[in-house]
């Protein structure tokens, strides 16, 4: 769509924001931009500078190179206990869409107090619309839970088979959207559990912040590091965690076609993503 390789958080399709710019705008009613972190690619780091440029406050972390979703949560995370270890970290993908922003809002507030109260992580689940094959689940221990809830998990299901998500969707279990609230000394005590290697060599970069010497310490680092991801080697092999259900958010991850269209609507750009979303060979011979 646009002459290069550009994830879709840098993307607008046709609206007036970008998703990266719209996850910022959509947060701050909680969240400041002098207390917000977000990381990206070194590759892609210009590129989110330019576009978030009106919120000068705000620390943008450029990863060395791509190593998953594990080390992409723990290299801001770094960030954030240097300058307040007692924060509550929210995780935002930003790449998602919402209808609907304030059962966000309402669903982020409600998970930092059970993460305070439980001294934990709490996840938040999308009440599910339809029982989808193709997204991660979150079974919570209470059947169908009430908007206002908090439940510990008793498992995680990831990508299940058709009659398993329908079974899935029967008892009342939740998508799993991957937004979350924890205490940020919380979250490192569990990467130093489940993801010790990487705990280890970013504690050493740490160490070295706000000094001469951290960036070329930050290329070292991730010379050494493994990869790991965040989902499948913290979480499901994690313990004690909790979630809340988020109702009337009208959640997408918009991680196929067909759901980054249903996020859209009807309207012109709509069609216009779905245009540019086939081969190019579908798109010519649709234009003809």
């Amino acid at each position: 769509m646009y002459g290069t390789c550009l994830p879709k958080q840098f993307s607008s399709f046709g609206r007036e924001r970008t998703f990266l710019q719209a996850t910022v705008d959509r947060l701050q009613q909680l969240i400041a931009p002098d207390r917000t972190v977000v990381v990206v690619p070194r590759q892609h780091e210009a590129i989110a500078r330019q576009q978030l440029s009106e919120y000068p406050a705000m620390e943008i972390v450029a990863q060395p190179r791509n190593l998953g979703t594990g080390p992409g949560v723990l290299l801001p995370l770094v960030h954030v206990l240097r300058r307040n270890p007692a924060a509550d970290v929210a995780l935002i993908p930003s790449d998602h869409d919402f209808r609907a922003p304030r059962p966000l809002l309402e669903a982020l507030l409600r998970a930092q107090r059970a993460a305070r109260q439980h001294r934990g992580m709490v996840l938040l689940g999308a009440v599910a619309e339809t029982p989808a094959s193709d997204l991660g689940w979150i079974v919570p221990r209470r059947r169908r839970l009430p908007g206002a809830a908090v439940s510990s998990i008793r498992e995680f299901v990831e990508k299940p088979s058709p009659a398993l998500a329908a079974s899935l969707f029967a008892q009342g279990a939740l998508w799993n959207t991957m937004l979350s609230v924890t205490p940020a000394s919380v979250l490192w005590g569990l990467a130093r559990q489940q993801l010790p290697r990487q705990a280890v060599l970013l504690d050493r970069y740490a160490s070295a912040l706000g000094t001469s010497v951290a960036a070329q310490l930050l290329e070292d680092t991730y010379r050494e590091l493994p990869s790991a991801d965040f989902s499948r080697d913290l979480l499901a092999a994690a313990r004690g965690l909790w979630v809340t259900p988020m109702l009337g958010a009208g959640w997408s991850d918009c991680g196929t076609p067909e759901r980054l269209e249903a996020a859209f609507g009807d309207g012109p750009a709509s069609s216009r993503v779905m245009l540019r979303a086939v081969e190019p060979e579908q798109a010519i011979a649709s234009a003809s």
